[in-house]
């Protein structure tokens, strides 16, 4: 399935859209989590310049940290605050008050200057190498590991993260109404083109008028330039036809009057039946380039009225007969096609059926979700299968159809393919023939 511009343009900003918010998602998420990690981290530090403040001496001058701590929460078991010092070389090992009861920390000795900063599922810990000297000089090395419980720092990131996805939620919606708002803005000159061309294919205009956007200036000039050319060539060709047929009027009428004249009965019959040939290729081609086809600049066009003016035409011409027009039409069936090509079209069609008819001549039509289809049935002989295959032949030249009803159907089914319909040749219920048109939607 091919997309509309409007909805190649909206996938393509959702997607953008989804790719650079939830990117701003993660960078802010990460920007947060890093500076909160650093805070704690910090906050650590300072813990353990406590414990190297609380420390005092053993009576050679090794570090020995005191039973209570100037911090309250390090006394206090299960505060949320632990502290923990392992050194000379395993020789020497402290705990918090507020470790009472819970596992060690889990810390590895530290080289003196490491700083290691670790997050646990339930703590987070920094631990701190450094030497101290005794009295003799003798360097000793100590880790300090201060760890505080991490569920205040996890219930702040998560608090962070359900507020960023709501701003951010709300902030999509928002930029998401605005583009929409803008791509309509934006495709506003092709929907007024696209509007311009509809009023185009329903008859209401001529050209396509108005401001046109730079960007769209070619192609309502091409297009202009398109109807304008189409227009001028079929008149072209029908003038060219029609002074065609008027320069053929003299010498056919000579021709016509030799034959009159001619003392050789054979040779005036056989001048006769050609110019009467010639006569009807003119006019057989004549009629097909007057069909205008299924042009952009057609109106809808109601049937009933043509039918009725052909038909009663046609009764006058006929009344000696007593044939008379049956319609089944309902009054507001419209197609969209020249007024000109309907009357050529209905006409011919009439016209043989009037000709073939013994007492009446029936029109039908209705529409469905394929198109119209419409039915002229007479009540004469009928057409034989054969005969109504050959007369709807393509391609079948006009010197090969016989004379009175070859011309009439050939510009039927020209006009009728013009319009990308279908004719054929049926069997009527009259007892006649039945002359089916369907145009399709």
């Amino acid at each position: 399935m091919t997309l509309s511009i409007s909805q190649r343009l909206i996938i393509s900003n959702l997607l953008i859209l989804v790719c650079f918010l939830g990117l701003a998602g993660v960078v802010l998420d990460r920007a947060y989590r890093n500076s909160t990690e650093t805070a704690l981290r910090d906050e650590l530090q300072a813990h353990v310049y406590t414990l190297l403040a609380a420390a005092n001496e053993d009576p050679v001058g090794r570090m020995r940290l005191p039973g209570a701590l100037p911090t309250p929460a390090f006394n206090r078991p299960d505060s949320g605050l632990f502290a923990e010092v392992n050194g000379e070389n395993g020789g020497y090992h402290w705990r918090s008050g507020s470790l009472l009861g819970r596992p060690t920390l889990g810390a590895l000795p530290r080289r003196p200057g490491d700083r290691i900063f670790r997050l646990q599922p339930d703590l987070a810990a920094l631990d701190q190498g450094i030497s101290w000297e005794d009295d003799d000089g003798t360097a000793h090395a100590y880790t300090l590991t201060v760890a505080s419980d991490r569920t205040g720092l996890d219930t702040a990131q998560a608090a962070f993260r359900n507020t960023l996805l709501y701003w951010l939620g709300g902030v999509s919606v928002v930029l998401l109404l605005t583009q929409l708002l803008v791509l309509r803005w934006g495709l506003r000159p092709l929907r007024a083109m696209s509007d311009a061309v509809g009023r185009i294919e329903r008859g209401e205009s001529a050209r396509l008028d108005g401001p046109v956007p730079r960007e769209l200036r070619g192609l309502a000039t091409n297009l202009n330039a398109l109807i304008d050319d189409n227009r001028r060539r079929q008149q072209r060709v029908r003038n060219s036809l029609a002074d065609l047929a008027h320069s053929l009027k003299t010498p056919l009428a000579v021709l016509r009057g030799t034959a009159g004249t001619h003392t050789d009965a054979e040779q005036a019959n056989l001048i006769a039946q050609q110019t009467n040939r010639i006569d009807d290729i003119v006019r057989y081609q004549r009629q097909r380039a007057s069909v205008a086809g299924n042009a952009t600049v057609n109106r809808p066009v109601h049937l009933r009225p043509i039918v009725e003016r052909l038909g009663a035409s046609l009764e006058k011409v006929s009344i000696d007969r007593g044939i008379r027009l049956v319609m089944n039409l309902p009054d507001d069936l419209q197609l969209r096609a020249d007024e000109g090509d309907l009357y050529e079209l209905f006409g011919n069609l009439l016209e043989n059926a009037f000709r073939h008819a013994n007492s009446q001549v029936v029109v039908c039509a209705g529409a469905d979700g394929s198109g119209i289809t419409l039915d002229v049935d007479d009540d004469g002989a009928g057409i034989a299968e054969a005969d109504s295959q050959r007369l709807l032949q393509r391609g079948e030249r006009a010197d090969q159809r016989h004379p009175g009803e070859g011309i009439g159907l050939a510009v039927v089914s020209e006009i009728v393919e013009q319009y990308r319909g279908i004719v054929r040749i049926l069997a009527s219920p009259e007892g006649g023939a039945r002359f089916r048109i369907h145009f399709p939607i």
